[in-house]
C-alpha cells in the first residue's frame, strides 16, 4: 500500500480516482488544487497524481515546489490534463495521462512506478 496525494479540482473526477486507488489497496490524500496540495504534501506520500490546470495554482507549479523539498527531488509525478504539457510539465512529470485515459491505465501507472521506486 502506497500513499499517493490526488490533486484533482473537479470533484467527480477526483471522487472517482480517489475510489478507484482505494479500491485497489492505496491510502489517498485528496487535494482540490495546487494549494491545498502543497499544504497537503507529507514526506512519505510515495506518488503525486495532480490535474495540470486548476485554480489557484496549477499543477507544474505546486509540484515544482515540492520537488524543492528535502527527501522529495524525486517523488514520481504523474499529470493529467485534456491539454498537452507545458515543456515545465514535461520535465516535472515521471508520466503525462491525456485525458481522457482508462481507469486500469492510472492503477498500471501507478503500481510501475511503485515498483520502481521499491
Amino acid at each position: 500500500m502506497a500513499k499517493i496525494l490526488l490533486a484533482e479540482d473537479e470533484f467527480m473526477v477526483r471522487l472517482t480516482l480517489s475510489e478507484l486507488l482505494i479500491d485497489v489497496g492505496h491510502q489517498v490524500i485528496e487535494a482540490s488544487d495546487g494549494t491545498q496540495a502543497l499544504e497537503l504534501v507529507e514526506p512519505d506520500v510515495a506518488i503525486i497524481v495532480s490535474d495540470l490546470m486548476m485554480p489557484r495554482m496549477g499543477g507544474a507549479e505546486w509540484v515544482a515546489a515540492v520537488r524543492k523539498k528535502p527527501g522529495m527531488e524525486e517523488i514520481p509525478v504523474i499529470f493529467m490534463s485534456a491539454l498537452p504539457p507545458s515543456p515545465e510539465a514535461r520535465a516535472l512529470a515521471s508520466v503525462f495521462l491525456a485525458k481522457p485515459f482508462r481507469l486500469d491505465t492510472l492503477v498500471e501507472t501507478v503500481h510501475q512506478l511503485l515498483k520502481g521506486i521499491e
